[in-house]
């Protein structure tokens, strides 16, 4: 059995939006909600965000669940449109839900991380033209100021941002998240606009004072180019300066890559900005980075593409002699994890740093349920010791991991899936709502146990 140092946070993550759904307070319609009514044909079995995993109503028993496991620090968020549904209106019921949520943790000992923004744009906000809007992210500013001011005594470190860009490439790009338009000049835009809200609530919660720490949760796919040719490797680059380091590094310090703005200009895709907004950008100082992380990219240039912008250029191949999980189509490589702990120690100056996300999706785990009526993922517990084995060996060279958080905690909605995929280490039915530890809880729970 591994073992992680005493002042190792192990812990679990999910999201408001994936584990709340409507719940027990007011809320505005997200993009979602929009997106489901439009098209219900495309979520999985036909399961919308209504629901989700209403924690709203289970928490208490969910927490203690999670006690039981041992997990110290969960990673949750707070929802925009429920506290302020209409974009002005603070809604006072879910003010006092927030707190009594976020005491049952704290009451339990477990540390809670809550993240500001995770995929749930309010409808109003899109409507009003989403990130590309200066007036959505000043009042995105406003919600920001207001969560810091009235739960900043609480929380230890709060997240602006989760998987920032994935929302962009998959609501402009790949068609997967609503608007779902493919327009790469309104992708850079909407992209921009979350570079900036993002320097702009980091500045504010420096300004505050508040007595925690503030930073970013970046969806490092860690890159490789997949053949030695000069091509793959240029191409390689290309997509890790727009996919991985090049917004992870405008997130953690304000640098922009040049190879961004040599695109940008040679595709005439330069997003509006001006000298004082790219200045608030520049000055961005995180506390700390969370890394969000399934599979690594292999890059391959495309041939005969007749080009739109730079990421046409390319694809993710995965070698043939991989090693995939076949229900997601992912490459699992926990090498992965120490590739990205080196990287953070000589790249970014070891800033303190935690795995926000590591998991497995297993569609349909029902098959794997025993004559007692548990799930065995022992899949799953093979995928968690070769990943934190390689996160071991990333702290053991000097890297600065304070952390691993597992996603998820329990079976969330997932965006369009549903719940097709499960990665929790506690099952929800869905016809009563009523929740079961998978084997994996009791691995989680031992390892947790065992830390020295």
């Amino acid at each position: 059995m591994l073992k992680f140092p005493k002042n190792f946070h192990i812990g679990a993550s999910m999201s408001a939006m994936q584990t709340e759904g409507k719940g027990i307070t007011e809320i505005g319609d997200l993009t979602f909600d929009a997106y489901f009514k439009e098209n219900p044909e495309l979520f999985y079995h036909g399961v919308g965000p209504d629901l989700t995993s209403d924690i709203t109503r289970h928490y208490k028993d969910d927490i203690e669940k999670f006690k039981y496991i041992g997990l110290d620090s969960v990673r949750t968020g707070f929802s925009w449109a429920r506290l302020f549904p209409d974009g002005i209106n603070l809604n006072k019921e879910a003010v006092k839900f927030y707190h009594d949520y976020i005491d049952e943790y704290l009451k339990n000992d477990i540390e809670i991380i809550m993240t500001l923004f995770h995929f749930d744009m309010p409808l109003w906000a899109h409507e009003l033209g989403g990130w590309e809007s200066r007036e959505v992210i000043e009042k995105f500013i406003s919600y920001c100021e207001f969560v810091f001011k009235e739960y900043g005594s609480k929380i230890n470190y709060f997240v602006t941002f989760n998987e920032p860009l994935v929302p962009v490439f998959e609501g402009y790009v790949g068609k997967m998240h609503y608007p779902a338009k493919d327009s790469p000049k309104e992708a850079v835009a909407q992209a921009y606009g979350i570079f900036l809200a993002h320097a702009k609530a980091v500045k504010l919660f420096k300004e505050l004072k508040i007595d925690s720490k503030i930073g970013v949760v970046y969806n490092w796919n860690f890159t490789f180019p997949f053949s030695d040719s000069a091509e793959d490797k240029i191409s390689a680059e290309i997509y890790d300066a727009y996919v991985n380091r090049g917004p992870l590094n405008i997130m953690y310090n304000g640098n922009i890559n040049p190879i961004i703005i040599k695109t940008l200009e040679e595709y005439n895709i330069t997003p509006f900005h001006t000298s004082e907004e790219i200045e608030i950008i520049k000055q961005t100082e995180i506390d700390f980075l969370g890394v969000n992380y399934y599979f690594p990219c292999r890059v391959k240039t495309n041939e005969n593409v007749k080009n739109r912008w730079a990421l046409d250029q390319m694809h993710i191949e995965i070698p043939a002699d991989a090693k995939i999980n076949p229900f997601r189509g992912w490459e699992i490589y926990p090498e992965g994890l120490y590739d990205i702990s080196i990287a953070i120690k000589k790249e970014l100056n070891n800033i303190p740093w935690y795995i926000a996300e590591n998991g497995m999706g297993v569609e349909n785990e029902d098959r794997f349920r025993n004559e007692n009526g548990q799930i065995d993922d022992d899949y799953r517990i093979e995928f968690l010791e070769t990943h934190m084995s390689e996160l071991k060996r990333g702290l053991d060279a000097g890297s600065n991991c304070f952390g691993y958080h597992i996603w998820a905690a329990i079976d969330c909605w997932s965006f369009r899936n549903a719940y097709k995929n499960r990665y929790g280490l506690i099952e929800v039915d869905l016809k009563d709502q009523s929740r079961k530890f998978k084997k994996s809880a009791y691995w989680y729970k031992e390892l947790i146990e065992n830390k020295e």
